[in-house]
């Protein structure tokens, strides 16, 4: 495909222009993982003093950085990582000045000005940073800033510093920020991309991950990589108003950096646990839920999270400077064993004996052409309008029987579910009631990280960091209790839905003084995403038979199967994307502007598979039993039923009986000529997905008083392209890409002359157009 045709009708450009004036002193800093420091020095009268030394010294690592009063006297240090700083300045005639004890904070500027006394340089004169040094006013950004000490402090179930962004103005609990979408949020991670390009907040496909709460249905964003609060140094969220460098998207935007080692070991070790079986009460349903004469135990269960942390320098000082480490460990264990229940028929439907309606109560009509006996009772054949309710004389189906008979007797017979969630099943409590019994799903997940930090001098600082998360779960979807698939047990629950999550992340920076008022930022980052949604699919119950039978229709809990077949549950999907990102910034002060400019490419890779249509078939045969589309007008109620009974009734015979209502199959085609691919074979695509990003601003001191802050960015978001082709263009009859352009004028051309404009449009795969010419 031509990429200027591309770029025409997929094309996404996006300039934006933002001025802001502000009373400020401080200059605008690059939206990476870190803060930073800049002011002003001048002597008693309020002069400018050219050339000052200006050291900057972090109190943990001892780590410095060094820079020069420019011909305004202006200094600045860009990309500071979070921490507690002392600043020295110095100057030939004048004492030196001491600051100590200057908290930098993650996304914020500290301005530090400072007055330089007459006197001897070898005498230090302490001072402190004037009222208002710490206040955000040089921007619009609307956000706060979260401190390590206060993500120990709140309370936070999942341990996931993420979780805590809902907390700000403007955000919903599901993480909605100012009305936008919560896929429009971005997640930075010491200063790469940590976000889930394909569901944004990263629950919609991995809802139930260990750091969401085990079992959540949803909970909030995170992003792609966990984010354990033992590892955070700290994080801020920014919820409008970001800078030009923030070109990524509408919502929020959440700053997190990595701790990181000092010049001491410190570490920690933690446990949470949580227990069900540590004074809880049993369930008020198992407690009249009778199994064997015996109350339905309370499942025993418990939530344990623990883990260890450790940092500090690991080596000698080379090439230039100290290297220091982090690492923390943390895993969870979740044995999660809960209640569940499913529908199973009783032991006369599982004869051919129904209960419906009378004019008096309930009676029982024997729908087969023979006496039936069923706990030592004896029930003659029902007639239906004077005739034999089966008109063929066979009776209960054996295969169905043969199903029915590995599913165990129903224990709640006040358990009902006609319709079951979204389905089309019939468990009336009456033919088909439930089986109430523990499921096991457990969760247990892995995370490790680790963090390196290397100084080569002052101007060189060198990081990377490493995480690796290995989430593993159950889940309810489909479940056996006739033991019929391979580690099952008759008459016990049992998942065969694991969700795997095995996400990583790599990304590392590199902050240079290239002069004394120029520096660069340079930050590179791989975050893998893996997801899976895994299942047994709707393999045949039995040996021969064509393909799985599914009684009652698309249900999970409704169906009357030993396990469930129906494509919403069943499905399975995978994830695996691969997303590398870019970005170089730098900053150059400059008289009373601070210039910064610098861009990113980010450049995603999305395998991805499933093996349904989204709405309800998969590639497994399912034939399905019995269901609401029965045309109720061609049965004959048996006699002596009431009239209420028409609705149910044609669904339990046509279950009994065995009758197929509809069949369900998906397939998949591939390859030039979109050949059928073999019966199972699932749809997969792997796309590409490259964007670019450019921003400049400028801060301008113009007074003392005055700020102006403008930018400018500029951000292309390529269209994705499928690398086998398997992307579709709209053709004309003689095989060519349907200009659209030209389409909609010679619509409207006709339309002034009352003519309509119908030509013949098709769609064709894209290396098939032109012979295959074009190729991405």
């Amino acid at each position: 495909m031509n990429k200027s045709h591309t770029l025409n009708r997929f094309g996404l450009l996006a300039i934006c222009l933002g001025v802001l004036i502000v009373f400020s002193g401080a200059p605008a800093w690059a939206q990476a993982a870190t803060g930073s420091i800049s002011g002003i020095v001048t002597d008693p009268s309020g002069a400018a003093i050219v050339n000052a030394s200006v050291r900057l010294v972090e109190s943990e690592t001892n780590s410095s950085q060094s820079a020069n009063t420019n011909e305004v006297g202006r200094y600045s240090f860009i990309s500071v990582q979070p921490g507690v700083y002392s600043l020295t300045v110095a100057h030939a005639g004048f004492t030196q000045a001491k600051m100590q004890g200057q908290k930098v904070d993650i996304g914020t500027a500290l301005t530090l000005n400072v007055t330089l006394e007459v006197g001897a340089t070898s005498t230090v004169v302490e001072v402190k940073a004037s009222a208002g040094a710490e206040l955000q006013t040089l921007n619009a950004t609307v956000g706060t800033t979260i401190t390590g000490q206060s993500l120990q402090m709140l309370p936070n179930l999942g341990r996931d510093a993420s979780t805590l962004s809902v907390l700000q103005v403007g955000v919903s609990l599901a993480g909605n920020v100012a009305g936008a979408a919560i896929d429009q949020n971005t997640f930075q991670l010491d200063g790469g991309n940590n976000s889930d390009d394909m569901a944004g907040g990263n629950t919609t496909y991995t809802v139930g991950n260990g750091y969401q709460g085990a079992g959540a249905t949803g909970g909030t964003p995170t992003g792609v990589i966990p984010t354990p609060i033992e590892s955070i140094e700290e994080f801020k969220v920014g919820t409008t108003g970001q800078t030009a460098d923030f070109n990524n998207s509408g919502g929020s935007q959440i700053q997190m950096v990595t701790k990181r080692g000092g010049s001491t070991y410190h570490g920690s070790l933690y446990e949470f646990y949580f227990g069900s079986n540590v004074g809880a009460a049993n369930l008020w349903r198992n407690n009249h839920v009778l199994v064997n004469g015996a109350a339905t135990p309370l499942p025993a269960t418990h939530r344990n999270r623990f883990g260890a942390s450790i940092g500090g320098p690991i080596a000698p000082k080379f090439w230039g400077g100290k290297t220091y480490a982090f690492f923390n460990y943390e895993g969870s264990r979740f044995p999660n064993v809960a209640s569940f229940e499913h529908g199973t028929p009783t032991a006369l439907m599982r004869a051919g004996v129904v209960t419906l309606a009378t004019a008096n109560g309930n009676a029982q009509f024997n729908l087969n052409p023979f006496p039936v006996t069923v706990n030592n009772v004896t029930y003659q054949p029902a007639t239906c309008g004077g005739q034999a309710c089966d008109p063929q004389g066979k009776g209960v189906n054996p295969l169905i029987q043969k199903l029915w008979s590995t599913m165990p007797l129903p224990n709640d017979i006040s358990y009902s579910n006609p319709n079951g969630t979204g389905s089309v099943g019939l468990v009336d409590g009456t033919n088909a009631q439930g089986f109430l019994g523990n499921l096991t799903l457990p969760q247990r997940s892995t995370f490790m990280v680790g963090r390196i930090d290397h100084d080569f001098g002052e101007k060189w600082k060198l990081f990377t960091s490493y995480r690796y998360y290995n989430f593993s779960q159950l889940v309810n979807t489909q479940v056996d209790m006739g033991g019929l698939l391979s580690g099952a047990t008759q008459g016990q629950y049992k998942s065969f839905a694991p969700r795997p999550v095995k996400p990583s992340y790599w990304v590392a920076g590199l902050t240079t003084t290239l002069t004394a008022n120029l520096t660069n930022d340079l930050h590179f980052s791989y975050l893998r995403n893996f997801w899976q949604w895994s299942t047994q699919a709707g393999p045949p119950q039995f040996a021969g038979l064509g393909g799985a039978v599914e009684v009652g229709g698309e249900s999970q809990v409704g169906s009357l199967i030993p396990y469930n077949v129906d494509s919403q549950n069943v499905r399975q999907r995978f994830w695996d994307g691969h997303d590398y990102y870019l970005s170089d910034s730098m900053s150059l002060l400059k008289g009373n502007h601070l210039f910064q400019f610098g861009g990113a490419y980010q450049r995603n890779y999305d395998y991805h598979g499933r093996d349904d249509n989204g709405v309800g078939i998969n590639t497994s045969i399912v034939y399905q039993v019995g269901g609401t589309n029965v045309n109720a007008g061609a049965y004959r109620l048996p006699d002596g039923a009431a009239a209420s009974a028409a609705t149910n009734y044609p669904i339990l015979f046509n279950e009994i009986m065995g009758i197929v209502n509809q069949t369900q199959v998906m397939y998949t085609r591939s390859g030039a000529n979109l050949q059928l691919n073999p019966l199972g074979t699932p749809g997969f695509d792997q796309s590409v997905i490259p964007s670019y990003d450019l921003f400049f601003t400028d801060t301008w001191h113009m007074r003392p008083s005055l700020t102006l802050t403008y930018g400018l960015s500029w951000g292309l978001s390529m269209p994705p392209y499928e690398i086998n082709g398997k992307q579709v263009s709209m053709v004309d009859a003689a095989g060519n890409p349907l200009d659209i352009q030209s389409y909609l004028s010679n619509k409207q051309s006709a339309a002034l002359k009352g003519q309509t404009y119908q030509p013949l449009i098709g769609f064709e795969t894209q290396r098939n157009i032109n012979g295959g010419a074009n190729k991405y």
